[in-house]
């Protein structure tokens, strides 16, 4: 137990040096001190510290695994998302070409050799492992809405007075140009409480960051390479972060740029930003150089997502976590890996996660059918999808093929010359490995039966050397209950040319992790002429009831740009940026004013619904709307 108290202690001092806002506590008394250390104590973040930093004992090393963290950088590695129990680092440690990365007790990240082939769903010789998460794979939402929600309603001069003054925004995208004016006060300091920057190796000074890769820069570094800028100086020299895409500070400034320029006012002009800048999965990018959007694997979202959880269990401040991001690789239901992870720390008051729907509804990457009868019965039939392959598309990694439990279905693929697998077999931990004569396309087939985070059935399906046409994917029964069937293909730019299904659905095609209840997810709409935007994803006609909370402005937003230029962009991650800016109003309203201080996510949602309007004729919730336009004045109308 002394033991477990000096731990405690310690890290209650590692935080203090490491979060100057923390240093605040101890100005008067050592009061401030057990507070912080009940509060580490209570949350128990210090456990998740431990087997992540290895902060063992007074007298061992404290430091990031480095060589674990360049293998994440490497492109001759796959790095994949595990769930795991026990001393993993131990047993990782005696197989070669494997590495591992911890990001709290439950969750880690492997690395692989690319000639390695692991397991996906276990890996039976690696006892710590309990589950392998295939490879997913998000890309950025994007492709003045502000008026439209009548935020100003409430802003500076209004009796409310909601700026985001007091409240965190958290930007899970590709980084911020911390050097521009709209992202600092009107003293010319930074608003920005911290950088992390996953693309950056570990400097000798950054081995202590409470990070497992990449380097964390937090206010006094920021505010000093400013000066160091307005000197003349090099700021890249003291916080060597860029964002080269653009997209963090376009949504950022739509989020709450401070107006020095009066038409880039954000939603929240006083709220406070922490920023994670993604790495980008150049291993896949390299692997597929057709790909034309930045890739982003799964493993950084999951240790950015417990970082920012970490430090809001440590500021005590409330939290939007902003998510521009969405993957079309799961069952839509909400139930997936990442849609459970985000779901278990939204338990707690002060937090939300707001995403968009994605951009996937007119790509024609979502198909269904129904098999009505089981294979092999007279007069059966199997059911068609047809898979138009544009010469662009070399490869085509990630079709998956998902069925509820307790439908059982097995696969055959038939290439345009006719050729065809047969009915792939229907085994657990195999993969099926083919290659057509004609067209010299290799496909590789895996069951998951059942997926062990759904329950539901899942064929995976991955096609190399991919040659043009027309492919069939025909799916038969084994055991039916409603014999009910969807597929989806790859998000658009992962998808090149005209690669879709012939006969495709609009329908289930909002982007994971914005199915999941418990997550705030905004369709975006024309707020010129009031119509849903072609592009925004909507959900099932069967199951469309919370899932879509609110849509909001999403096309032609003017915004901050990388050098003090400006933007215009168009998305749902727009309109989920607005969304991410009324909620740190709400969080400022209730929790930093005291209006209401249990405020939990779900409280922002019913919010948010009671602030929907209808069209003339429309009736909601509905699955392209969810209820309906964001209006800002009449969520506290309706407040009582």
């Amino acid at each position: 137990m002394d033991n477990l108290v000096n731990k405690q202690i310690l890290l209650t001092i590692r935080v203090i040096i490491k979060f100057p806002a923390m240093q605040k506590k101890l100005i008067h008394n050592a009061a401030g001190f057990i507070d912080i250390y009940l509060n580490i104590r209570m949350c128990q973040i210090y456990m998740d510290v431990i087997y992540t930093y290895e902060w063992f004992d007074w007298g061992e090393k404290m430091q990031k695994n480095i060589l674990a963290e360049r293998v994440i950088n490497d492109t001759n590695y796959d790095n994949y998302v595990v769930l795991y129990r026990g001393d993993i680092e131990a047993e990782i440690s005696k197989i070669p070409n494997y590495y591992v990365t911890i990001i709290n007790d439950k969750y880690a990240i492997v690395s692989v050799k690319k000639d390695v082939e692991i397991n996906m769903g276990n890996e039976p010789h690696i006892q710590a492992i309990t589950y392998v998460v295939p490879a997913e794979f998000y890309t950025l939402q994007q492709i003045s809405p502000i008026e439209a929600s009548q935020a100003s309603f409430v802003q500076v001069g209004s009796p409310l007075n909601l700026t985001g003054r007091g409240v965190n925004v958290a930007i899970i995208d590709s980084g911020i140009d911390y050097l521009n004016e709209e992202f600092m006060n009107f003293n010319g300091e930074t608003r920005i409480e911290s950088i992390w920057d996953q693309t950056t190796i570990t400097t000798e000074e950054k081995t202590y960051d409470p990070v497992p890769f990449g380097n964390v820069y937090d206010r006094n570094e920021i505010n000093e390479a400013i000066r160091a800028y307005r000197e003349g100086k090099s700021p890249y020299d003291i916080v060597p972060t860029l964002d080269e895409i653009g997209h963090g500070t376009n949504m950022a400034g739509i989020i709450g740029a401070t107006g020095k320029e009066q038409n880039l006012k954000g939603v929240v002009p006083e709220c406070n930003f922490v920023v994670v800048k993604l790495i980008r999965d150049i291993s896949y990018e390299k692997q597929f150089p057709e790909t034309q959007v930045p890739v982003f694997n799964i493993t950084a979202i999951f240790a950015a997502i417990e970082y920012l959880y970490e430090y809001i269990l440590i500021s005590g401040k409330p939290m939007v976590i902003y998510f521009p991001l969405g993957s079309t690789i799961g069952n839509h239901k909400g139930t997936g890996i990442l849609e459970n992870f985000i779901s278990s720390i939204l338990i707690n008051k002060g937090i939300t996660v707001v995403t968009g729907t994605g951009n996937q509804r007119n790509v024609e990457g979502h198909a269904y059918g129904v098999v009505t009868t089981v294979s092999g019965v007279k007069g059966s039939e199997a059911g068609v999808i047809e898979l138009v392959v544009s010469p662009e598309q070399k490869n085509l990694w990630g079709v998956q093929i998902w069925s509820s439990v307790p439908n059982v279905m097995s696969l055959e693929v038939v290439s345009p010359s006719g050729e065809t697998t047969g009915v792939v077999s229907l085994m657990i931990n195999y993969t099926f490995n083919f290659t057509f004569v004609f067209e010299k396309t290799n496909v590789k087939v895996n069951y998951y039966l059942p997926e062990e985070i759904t329950g539901d059935e899942l064929i995976r399906i991955r096609f190399y050397n991919l040659q043009p046409g027309i492919w069939r994917l025909r799916i038969t029964a084994n055991y039916i209950t409603n014999g009910r069937y969807d597929a989806w293909l790859p998000q658009r730019g992962l998808t090149v040319g005209n690669t879709r299904f012939s006969f495709a659905d609009p329908f289930g095609t909002i982007t994971n992790p914005g199915n999941s209840l418990y997550i705030l997810t905004a369709a975006a709409y024309n707020q010129n002429n009031n119509n849903i935007v072609d592009y925004s994803g909507v959900a099932f006609l069967e199951s469309y009831i919370n899932v879509i909370d609110i849509a909001a402005g999403g096309v032609d937003a003017l915004t901050v740009a990388p050098g003090n230029k400006t933007a215009v962009v168009n998305g749902t991650s727009v309109a989920a940026a607005i969304v991410s800016g009324v909620c740190a109003m709400l969080f400022q309203w209730g929790i930093v004013d005291g209006h209401q201080p249990e405020m939990f996510s779900e409280t922002l949602k019913a919010y948010l619904a009671k602030g929907g309007i209808a069209r003339s004729g429309d009736i909601i919730p509905n699955p392209y709307w969810g209820y309906g336009i964001l209006n800002v004045p009449k969520i506290f109308e309706n407040m009582t």
